[in-house]
């Protein structure tokens, strides 16, 4: 067994045999410990976690007892985040690009603030809720991430003041830029470049008559899934630094989501199926990438995992339980022998697993169950 896992054998046996399976564990203290580590290293920083990562109300309504903002990219995330009583100026709504009338709606529940990345999205918002503060966000290259976001989202640098003075020009009142880095960072030093990119854009709109006051230094703060990753104190370390050096009186925020909900999550899966093809034993499993390990494919993880059993450790293929043979979960595992109804445990499957999961083939969603 790992020494990172939540519960032991016996605790997870006795899961299974009250809930069956697959599930979901999530730690609600765990999630609170990842936000307070976030906000102690980033003690200037105002963290929004990243609701799309897993808007599970389990998870949404342990970080909003911890006092964390939060940032939602749709009106249900909207809503979801409401129902805890969370303070619309603990909300921030991030999405670049929003629905046809869904602005006028999110303005009467409380959003004050729009992010946009291009002109015709400007003029929706000012079409929509008149005088608004707006951010825009600017794009990053990154080849040091692993879910590249700068394909789709963000303007080129040559692009942020026009767009800026365009705001002033529609009426809007633009408050700031904002970036991501891309998800699963694997250096600091992308934030620290692009932190310098953006004072100066704030140094060129201050001479223009119009000073900026807050920067998003959006998510990507990484965990370790197989491979380790730089410790989290050796990371901000530099980020930390570089807003002290070029904002030390700017407001600043960012967007964490699968730093503080990946660990804090692991599933328990049974074995549905064995067979041995070329040589290779295949396990069935009652989950797959249709349903919690949709992150095999979104996010190109690769998850750890534990067998309760013993023995030596063989090659293996694990795959989901769907009609589908690109239902394949990981084709490179070394595990000892398994049979049919055996547990296997997957670790750090809080972020980007339930969230994007689908019923395809009438499986339904993996159950989550809160532990401590």
């Amino acid at each position: 067994m790992s020494k990172a896992m939540i519960l032991s054998p016996d605790h997870a046996r006795q899961l299974v045999a009250q809930h069956g399976s697959p599930l979901l564990l999530v730690s609600t203290n765990t999630l609170q410990q990842r936000y307070r580590i976030l906000a102690d290293l980033l003690s200037r920083v105002g963290l929004y976690y990243a609701v799309k990562s897993n808007p599970h109300p389990a998870v949404l309504k342990a970080l909003a007892e911890a006092g964390s903002g939060f940032d939602v990219a749709s009106e249900a995330e909207l809503d979801a985040v409401l129902k805890y009583g969370v303070a619309s100026e603990r909300i921030i709504y991030t999405n670049p690009i929003k629905p046809m009338g869904a602005i006028g709606r999110l303005s009467e529940k409380g959003v004050a603030t729009y992010f946009y990345d291009n002109d015709l999205e400007l003029e929706k918002i000012a079409r929509d809720c008149p005088g608004v503060r707006v951010i825009l966000r600017i794009n990053v290259i990154n080849p040091n991430c692993v879910v590249d976001l700068g394909q789709k989202f963000g303007c080129h640098v040559s692009a942020a003041e026009p767009l800026l003075m365009k705001a002033i020009q529609l009426g809007l009142h633009p408050a700031g830029l904002s970036f991501h880095v891309g998800s699963q960072t694997s250096i600091p030093q992308p934030y620290a470049d692009t932190i310098s990119a953006c004072k100066n854009i704030f140094n060129h709109m201050a001479l223009q008559g119009l000073p900026l006051e807050v920067l998003d230094i959006g998510g990507g703060f990484p965990i370790p899934y197989k491979a380790n990753t730089m410790p989290i104190d050796a990371f901000c370390k530099p980020i930390a630094a570089a807003l002290d050096r070029y904002f030390p009186n700017t407001k600043i925020i960012a967007e964490p989501g699968r730093f503080i909900s990946g660990p804090a999550a692991q599933l328990v899966t049974r074995v549905i199926g064995k067979e041995t093809r070329n040589g290779i034993v295949w396990y069935y499993l009652d989950d797959g990438i249709y349903g919690s390990f949709s992150g095999c494919i979104f996010d190109h993880a690769s998850y750890q995992f534990t067998s309760l059993n013993e023995g030596e450790l063989r090659p293996c293929v694990l795959a989901g339980p769907t009609c589908d043979s690109f239902d394949i979960i990981s084709s490179g595992e070394y595990l000892p022998p398994m049979e049919i109804g055996d547990i296997l445990i997957a670790e750090n499957m809080g972020a980007y697993t339930n969230a994007s999961a689908t019923t395809f083939n009438g499986i339904p969603l993996t159950k989550v169950v809160e532990i401590n």
